[in-house]
């Protein structure tokens, strides 16, 4: 193995704050003590980890993972595995660049060095720049397993909200290549030019007048049976009360804050609707090996090709935490910003 150094340097934060200005000043730069790995454990080598909204979500407390305090954030980067525990194959391993994607409870992998069990790291491209390999596990991955839940349903035709994300991006060509038409929905004029230049018929800004009457008209013509939300509040409600009969609305994402709203529960009683919500790590943990696999090929070959490519605005050493968490912040619609090693 690999001759390790004694110590490395890591972000951490001691403890959630809700206010999210606080939050990034509390991170700090900290070293820790360097170990070999367990067993059944890889070390690796960080080259670059995103800023996430559920990295903001972590740091205020109000995202599902909790973690033991004080803690390293980071849900996903990239690396090289330079450690390789004894129970492991070291010729498997060894010297191999990987994505890596953890929501356990223990340190993430904003810091030099990750310790990760194998199902938390995937063997990637070596074509992969670093920006493409530390952003590759939660929006591409999240929009096939989105796109999953509508094969499954056999849909013709589905809807997305926030439209304009890379999930969104990931899943409109995903489900392109199944045939089945996507309704976008969107804030922003300028966003839907955007989105109809890149090839997507169906896009719809919501605080236009006719915006419920003309997503109706999609609704019926299209027969979409399947919703995809990323906002939760009264938009999933708003999702649900529009479909038709036997439809379901699938939550993955709460960029409100708010609580689902606005349900009519008829629909619920009388029109066999359902509302679901869709987990990335539950996914993956019911995810036979041989279809991650070809997901993992099928997304390699959409982000080679330049088809969809998860937007990276800018990135810093991880020194400068908290002028990459000012940049993020600032502009999170621009993309993600990176942490660099």
């Amino acid at each position: 193995m690999t001759k390790l150094p004694t110590t490395y340097t890591a972000i951490e934060i001691a403890c959630e704050q809700a206010n999210v200005v606080k939050a990034m000043l509390s991170l700090q730069q900290v070293t820790k003590k360097l170990r070999e790995p367990e067993p059944d454990e890889l070390l690796i080598r960080m080259e670059a980890t995103p800023i996430n909204p559920s990295d903001i979500a972590f740091l205020q407390g109000s995202y599902r993972v909790k973690k033991t305090m004080p803690a390293v954030p980071g849900f996903e980067g990239c690396g090289i595995i330079i450690g390789v525990g004894k129970s492991l194959d070291h010729d498997k391993w060894i010297g191999k660049r990987v994505s890596c994607f953890t929501q356990n409870d223990k340190d993430g992998c904003w810091a030099n060095y990750f310790y990760a069990k194998p199902q938390e790291v995937m063997l990637i491209d070596e074509s992969l720049k670093a920006e493409q390999a530390a952003t590759f596990f939660i929006n591409p991955f999240t929009a096939w397993g989105l796109c999953e839940i509508a094969l499954q349903r056999e849909s013709k035709a589905i809807v997305i909200n926030a439209a304009g994300s890379m999930v969104a991006a990931f899943l409109f060509e995903l489900a392109t290549m199944h045939q089945i038409e996507v309704i976008g929905i969107v804030r922003k004029q300028e966003t839907a030019k955007h989105l109809k230049a890149s090839g997507w018929k169906n896009i719809l800004v919501e605080n236009c007048p006719d915006f419920s009457s003309q997503l109706k008209i999609l609704l019926e013509d299209l027969a979409a049976n399947t919703a995809f939300d990323a906002i939760a509040g009264s938009s999933a409600g708003f999702l649900l009360n529009a479909l038709p009969p036997d439809s379901e609305v699938v939550v993955y994402g709460g960029l409100s804050n708010k609580s689902i709203a606005d349900i009519n529960p008829l629909g619920l009683i009388f029109d066999n609707k359902m509302i679901t919500g869709f987990n990335l790590s539950d996914w993956m943990a019911e995810t036979d090996s041989i279809t991650f696999e070809v997901a993992r090929n099928t997304l390699t070959e959409i982000i080679l090709s330049g088809k969809v490519k998860n937007k990276v605005q800018t990135s810093y050493p991880h020194t400068e935490i908290k002028n990459a968490m000012k940049s993020y912040l600032g502009n999170m619609s621009a993309g993600k910003v990176l942490l660099t090693f």
